[in-house]
């Protein structure tokens, strides 16, 4: 039998989004308590949720606050 396969792109897609922001939200709280590294490591996950999932307009904002955090805090 032909089998009608089914789209989930469009979950995907929102998942991206979903588990982008989330990690977004927990860079933050990372970056409360003075966890840089970790925080920088979460938004770094998010960007590339973000990309996944064609959101370039919040992955170009995760990646300003990325770099940001990068440049204050670990200056060479």
């Amino acid at each position: 039998m032909g089998e009608k396969k089914i789209d989930t792109s469009a979950q995907f897609i929102e998942f991206y989004k979903k588990k982008g922001d989330y990690l977004v939200t927990l860079s933050e709280n990372h970056f409360k308590n003075i966890e840089y590294r970790k925080c920088l490591e979460l938004l770094n996950e998010a960007y590339g949720m973000y990309m996944k999932g064609n959101y370039t307009e919040l992955a170009e904002k995760t990646k300003q606050r990325f770099l940001e955090i990068k440049e204050k805090y670990f200056k060479k």
